[in-house]
């Protein structure tokens, strides 16, 4: 959570274009995500992310 507030204040304060819904509006939502990649290099994490493609 601590982690979520300092990035999120980071974040806003680099890109001032990042529009505010609300005073209370927050950047990340209450969920987080952990995951393991086992003795996978770094090389190939980054082959499989990028070659990943986005829902329409």
């Amino acid at each position: 959570n601590n982690l979520k507030s300092v990035s999120s204040r980071r974040i806003r304060i680099l890109n001032t274009h990042i529009p505010r819904q609300s005073k209370s509006a927050a950047l990340w939502s209450r969920s987080y995500f952990a995951c393991s990649a086992g003795g996978a290099t770094i090389e190939t994490l980054k082959e499989y992310v990028q070659s990943q493609t986005t829902p329409d």
